[in-house]
């Protein structure tokens, strides 16, 4: 094995040369490097390691609450969590950094110490730091009135994205368990407390109002505004109208905006539904459902509207069943909702339900009639599929599918008029398939019309 060069300026060489002398065990101890002085060189490494802590510096108003290390006498700080992975593995040289120029030893006085020395200075409890030093900030220690500054909006902004990134499907998560909704999906809760952390409830609250409201500027907000606009909707509409502020509305964002503002609004319709399939979901609300106290008919109108404007329609399992529980438990309400999407024929005064859907059928309908009326033959297809149906709730919605697809041209009329006669002649009592069976017969009468006029 080749020798160890000597230094130069050695006995025995001049410097460079291989060593080619025998050298045996002396006896003599190791030198205990913990009893040496650390030196200049090892200050000046840990000089190094804490310029990392200067790019993640905040201003006090801008730091999340829980633990958090000011860094220099101007007021800069950062997280307990960004300290520790700046000094992660070098805690000598952190005791060092904390020791220098910190109001009790100078920089050269840390330099002569040994590691031993710095150890019992910083542990023994006679140390006492002026500029950096370990502190916490609470919830007392923000001012709810003010802006949240483009800071924590950023730190807002970062955090859905990791959230985004770790999004899965419903059918990812077990029935009951809870989840949270992203523009991407869902996160389990603990994705969800791990991301957000000791940070405020109010940033939190941001995030949800700022996929909700995208137009907002949520750096101008401060914390009490972002807390009672993501709690009441109306209190939005109050603010955009109130002041003014037409540039921060929804009305105005790029379609990928409106599509991930729209996904996230009916993920989070439907993130009490994850783990479970339309049937299952049909079939909760049916067991919870207590009678129609007057809302059932509005419920089944917006949902027909967001359906009709959702991203993922079939994916809507809030829509689908609150549609599915109009059919079976208000029919005829359900069913003039639904056909009433498909025509600009208003229903005349005085006209029962099947002649009403004669008249309409016998329109013309527009182009976004048709488009209506495809997108519902598809949703209309998934609660057919899905409804309870021991009152006929199924067979309703196979006839107004059928319907749906006269109004937009989808599928042989042959074959659309030997299921809705099937339909209108079924026996059986209840009221959807009562109205099943008017739905039906209004197809019956129409196709026949028409075949006979050609």
């Amino acid at each position: 094995m080749a020798q160890p060069r000597k230094p130069k300026g050695s006995p025995n060489g001049t410097g460079g040369q291989f060593d080619h002398m025998n050298h045996t065990d002396m006896g003599l101890p190791a030198l205990d490097v913990s009893t040496q002085p650390v030196g200049g060189q090892f200050i000046d490494k840990t000089a190094e390691i804490a310029e990392k802590l200067f790019d993640r510096k905040q201003d006090w108003d801008d730091l999340p609450i829980g633990g958090c290390y000011r860094i220099n006498d101007f007021g800069d700080y950062v997280t307990e969590d960004d300290w520790r992975d700046v000094w992660d593995e070098h805690p000598l040289e952190e005791k060092a950094w904390m020791l220098a120029d910190n109001g009790q030893y100078t920089t050269d006085e840390v330099a002569h110490m040994s590691p031993a020395e710095i150890e019992h200075a910083y542990d023994a409890g006679g140390f006492h730091p002026a500029y950096v030093f370990y502190t916490e900030k609470d919830e007392d220690d923000y001012d709810l009135d003010e802006p949240i500054g483009a800071t924590v909006a950023d730190r807002v902004r970062r955090t859905g994205e990791q959230l985004a990134q770790q999004s899965g499907e419903s059918m990812d998560f077990n029935p009951g368990e809870t989840v949270h909704a992203t523009p991407d999906g869902f996160v389990g809760e603990h994705e969800w407390e791990q991301a957000w952390g000791d940070q405020p409830l109010y940033v939190r609250a941001a995030y949800e109002l700022s996929c909700r409201h995208p137009g907002l500027h949520m750096e101008n907000l401060s914390p009490m505004q972002i807390v009672t606009m993501n709690n009441s909707e109306q209190a939005y509409e109050q603010y955009v109208w109130g002041t003014g502020r037409s540039n921060e509305t929804d009305t105005d964002l790029d379609h990928d905006t409106r599509l991930n503002m729209d996904m996230y609004r009916q993920n989070e319709r439907n993130a009490q539904y994850a783990g479970r399939d339309l049937n299952n979901v049909i079939c909760m609300r049916e067991a919870a459902y207590t009678g129609n106290d007057g809302t059932l008919t509005t419920q089944v109108r917006q949902s027909t509207l967001r359906v009709l404007d959702a991203p993922d329609p079939t994916g809507d399992m809030d829509s689908l069943s609150t549609i599915a529980l109009g059919l079976n438990h208000d029919p005829v309400h359900t069913v003039e909702m639904l056909t009433g999407q498909m025509n600009t024929k208003a229903a005349s005064e005085g006209v029962g339900l099947q002649q009403t859907l004669v008249q309409q059928l016998a329109a013309h309908p527009d182009a976004s009639a048709q488009r209506n009326a495809r997108a519902l033959s598809t949703v209309l297809t998934c609660v057919e599929s899905n409804a309870d149906d021991m009152q006929g709730a199924a067979w309703l919605s196979a006839s107004v599918r059928l319907y749906a697809d006269c109004v937009g041209g989808v599928g042989d009329r042959a074959e659309t008029r030997r299921w809705a006669q099937q339909i209108a002649t079924m026996p059986g009592g209840g009221q959807p398939l009562a109205t099943a069976r008017t739905v039906a017969s209004a197809i019956v009468l129409h196709i026949d019309g028409a075949m006979g006029a050609e």
